[in-house]
């Protein structure tokens, strides 16, 4: 199954309410380069790629009860989203790259090393 559909979804959530958000070169990653009206320079960057999206909401379980009104997938995507607002809001200075983890998305200053084939 094609997993660009969902990364292009949570792009355009990412790009609407005040934010502005893009793919980055090779959908490896999202550039969040507004949040909440709010300017980022540089950038945070999430590093996500459309399998490990689909991968990791997958692995969130059932949110049914959380967002009964939409399907599991979309469900997921929104719960995600609110672990990103987490991490932005609460991220150190200088932690930029945000990455997801057991239990949600973290803030580091550092880039995570590349894995995967070049997908």
């Amino acid at each position: 199954m094609d997993d660009t559909p969902l990364f292009r979804e949570l792009v355009h959530r990412l790009d609407s309410n005040d934010g502005l958000a893009d793919e980055a070169s090779g959908r490896r990653s999202v550039l969040l380069r507004r949040w909440r009206g709010r300017e980022l320079d540089p950038p945070y960057v999430l590093h996500v790629d459309p399998p490990t999206l689909r991968e990791h909401l997958r692995s969130m379980g059932d949110t049914g009860g959380l967002f009964p009104d939409v399907s599991p997938e979309i469900g997921a995507l929104q719960l995600f989203l609110v672990h990103i607002e987490e991490a932005v809001d609460t991220a150190p200075e200088g932690h930029r790259h945000l990455v997801i983890g057991p239990g949600g998305v973290y803030a580091r200053s550092e880039a995570p090393p590349r894995t995967g084939g070049g997908r």
